[in-house]
């Protein structure tokens, strides 16, 4: 349970930071909160050994900061860019990243796998 703690507070983070974005006028601090979570499980997956972070990272980060400025950039109602086309944009390199993390995890799983079974 101790190893799991940093995940438990990122999604907390996240729900929280969720929460108070659409219940309150606090947007920046949910904002914050959402940041804080996601980095929370990203740091949890690398150090509990089943992910090795590499540079698929950038499409995470890329797409949370794009992500994450579309969100903000639609409350405070601006005329510079739409913000729909951050969001859809960090939304789509989010989608790349998990992607490109699901193939890595399972060609990790088939090299343990055969290792195994050559061991044996």
């Amino acid at each position: 349970m101790a190893r799991k703690s940093l995940l438990f507070v990122g999604i907390v983070l996240l729900v929280v930071g969720i929460l108070i974005r659409k219940l309150t006028g606090l947007d920046v601090f949910g904002l914050l909160m959402i940041i804080t979570g996601v980095i929370c499980k990203t740091v949890y997956k690398a150090r509990s050994g089943e992910y090795k972070p590499g540079k698929e990272l950038i499409f995470l980060g890329l797409g949370l900061l794009l992500f994450l400025s579309g969100l903000y950039l639609r409350s405070i109602e601006q005329e510079i860019i739409n913000p729909t086309y951050l969001i859809v944009a960090g939304l789509s390199l989010k989608i790349v990243f998990i992607i490109r993390f699901i193939q890595i995890v399972r060609r990790t799983e088939v090299t343990t796998k055969n290792s195994k079974q050559n061991a044996a």
